[in-house]
Parts: C-alpha cells; structure tokens; sequence
C-alpha cells in the first residue's frame, strides 16, 4: 500500500481491524510499510479513542461503536422524518442571510425548500446541495474546495479547512452521524471532523439537523461538546429523557 498520512493511516487501520475483527501489528507493519513503534502508536491512540481493545502483538475490534451505513441506504432512512426536519429548519432562514449548508442527507432535504428564497448567500461543501441550488436567481452559491470523499459526495480536508478559515457565516445547519450527551458529536472520520469543526467555527449560530436515530450512537472521531450547538431539529423519535438531557445543556431542541 502506498505511504498514508497519519490521519489517513489511522483511518484505514480502523477499516482493516473493522473488517477482519482482528490484526497483529506485524501485518500492519507490511501493509502501510512503517515500523512497529509507529503502528503501536496509532494502535494506542484508537485504543484512547475508545475504538479497539489492544491484544497481544496487535488488536480486536470494540464492538459498541457504530460502523458508518452506506450513503444510499443513509438517503432512504427515515426520509418522511428528513423532510419535515428540512422544511422547519429552511424556516429559519431569512432573507439577506449568509449561510452554510454541510454535507449532509438531511441538510439535503432542507435545500430543497429554499428554492423561493431571495438575496440568499450560499456556502457548501456538498456536491449534491450545489447541484439542488445551482443556477436559482436570487442564491448566490459558492462551493468550497477539498478533497472530494466520495462515499458522501462532500469536500473536505485541508483545502476545504483554509476556505473556512476566511469565512464568516450568519448561520451554519450541520448534520450529525451520532450524538451522545456524554461523548458529544461524533463523526465517521478524522478529517470530516476537523472540517466540521471550521464550519462552527465560522458560524455566528449553529444548528443541527439530526434524525433520532443518531441519539445515543458514537462514530470514530470525536467533533465537539453538544454545547457548541445552539438549535438541535429533530423528529418526534426522541423519547422525552434524550431531549431534556439535552435541553439541559442550553441547547433548544425543535422537534417536528
């Protein structure tokens, strides 16, 4: 295998240990062509993250942490509940507004419903998005550079992560693959959370777009505290003990 960055490296060794259960750090050390001081050190640093469990000689797989699902099964999922969430959160954008539209299938829905909005300023890192707004008067769209990931069609990276250090948005609707109150946001990748992070960042007020079924689930890498979130929308799935949990750290929580 051609030389990883470390970020990627870790990345794909939680892919490898994902898919066989088990891996030793001599078969690592021959896959990604580094010593074994450096794959023990990654192997250590997935172990904090609480994602393996540290055998002899390598490590197996922890079993509470949720494997990234497919992007056309993800679209499919809870669709009705996507819809109504997309709508209420078009709802509160106004007029004159500079926002960000995060790769997301629920923030794909909520694009959906801005079609008749006027002196609307656009940011994204969604193919898809740009392509749903591309070409409507009175949006002014912009898509930021990355890398593309093509699992979600999004641009991400240290290309995108510049653009959004010269930013500055009025508000910022963001998805979430998993979101605990302990744990925080938490997302499939490394460098998906780090763009994430410049997208708060950058925003005056973050809202989170976030079906119920993410509750209580914990992705690979960690985002930030959920009390970096100012307005959560979520469906009528979320039993009435997540949502006070969640309203006690000063989050206002929509729910449709």
């Amino acid at each position: 295998m051609e030389k990883a960055f470390p970020l990627e490296r870790k990345n794909q060794i939680l892919d490898i240990i994902r898919h066989k259960g088990r891996v030793t750090v001599d078969e690592l050390k021959e896959v990604f062509k580094v010593s074994g001081a450096t794959i023990r050190r990654d192997l250590e640093f997935l172990e904090r993250q609480g994602l393996i469990t540290r055998a002899h000689g390598g490590a197996i797989i922890r079993g509470k942490v949720a494997l990234e699902p497919d992007y056309f099964e993800e679209k499919q999922k809870f669709l009705e509940e996507k819809i109504r969430i997309g709508k209420e959160a078009s709802k509160m954008v106004e007029e004159g507004e500079v926002i960000f539209l995060e790769a997301s299938t629920t923030v794909l829905q909520m694009a959906k419903f801005l079609r008749d909005k006027r002196e609307l300023s656009v940011i994204t890192n969604s193919l898809e998005i740009a392509q749903e707004l591309r070409g409507i008067e009175g949006i002014s769209l912009v898509v930021i550079g990355g890398t593309l990931r093509k699992r979600t069609n999004s641009l991400i990276g240290p290309l995108a992560e510049l653009s959004l250090s010269q930013m500055r948005f009025d508000k910022a609707f963001i998805g979430i693959s998993a979101l605990d109150p302990s744990s925080g946001i938490t997302t499939p990748t490394l460098e998906e959370a780090q763009t994430k992070k410049e997208i708060v960042k950058a925003a005056n007020q973050v809202i989170a777009l976030c079906d119920h079924s993410k509750f209580g689930e914990q992705n690979f890498a960690f985002v930030m505290p959920l009390e970096k979130i100012n307005i959560l929308i979520t469906d009528r799935g979320v039993s009435s003990s997540f949502k006070g949990e969640i309203e006690k750290k000063g989050i206002k929580v929509v729910v449709v």
